[in-house]
């Protein structure tokens, strides 16, 4: 355990859009949704991001991280859970691509094919960051590169984007607050679009995003 850095600098460096792990190129599915007009303004992306946080692989990725911490190796339950082939190489990419920098330049040894979520953690644990911390960070992040994807592809303003980023501040909070008591037990979903657009992605004829 590594604990001479301080680790809110060290979060402010992962989940920066200057970090080399690719997740601008990842819209989770959205694209398509944004593709057949089922989001087409602020409103709708707001809806969107609130029923994946609440109720989607967001609410997965909590419980996740947080039983990471607890010393449960679960990194092939995180992989199996994937509701599709590009989720399953959306976590995979963004997992081999942290975990290479973490080798080449932050001397932790993460080993390739592991989820993303798993090798945050595990580089989390490893720099003695707090969970409560690490957790807003990742949420946030996740949440902000998918507002990116709305700004860029409805199209939607700059102004509505920064709105929405400033609200899913204390929404995150709420989520953190009401899920406390989440285990593995609970692992599930019940934002079925947001997976089933997921897999249509797979089969638009043009697009920006690998998912």
């Amino acid at each position: 355990m590594n604990t001479s850095k301080d680790p809110l600098q060290i979060l402010q460096i992962w989940f920066s859009s200057s970090f080399p792990i690719g997740s601008y190129a990842y819209s989770h599915g959205l694209e398509a949704l944004i593709d057949e007009k089922k989001i087409t303004n602020k409103n709708d992306v707001e809806e969107y991001l609130r029923a994946l946080l609440f109720y989607g692989s967001l609410r997965n990725d909590y419980i996740f991280l947080k039983s990471i911490y607890e010393g449960k190796e679960i990194n092939n339950l995180i992989v199996s859970s994937a509701s599709s082939k590009e989720r399953y190489k959306e976590i995979i990419d963004m997992g081999n691509s942290f975990s290479r920098i973490m080798r080449e330049s932050w001397d932790i040894d993460l080993k390739e094919n592991q989820s993303y979520t798993y090798c945050v953690a595990k580089s989390a644990i490893h720099y003695n960051i707090k969970f409560k911390d690490l957790i807003k960070f990742y949420l946030q992040s996740y949440i902000s590169n998918l507002i990116n994807v709305c700004v860029k592809h409805i199209p939607m303003s700059y102004i509505d984007g920064q709105s929405i980023n400033f609200i899913f501040i204390d929404e995150i909070n709420k989520f953190l607050e009401v899920s406390k008591n989440l285990t593995l037990k609970d692992i599930g979903t019940t934002f079925f679009v947001g997976d089933m657009y997921a897999i249509k992605h797979e089969n638009l004829y043009s697009r920006t995003y690998i998912t």
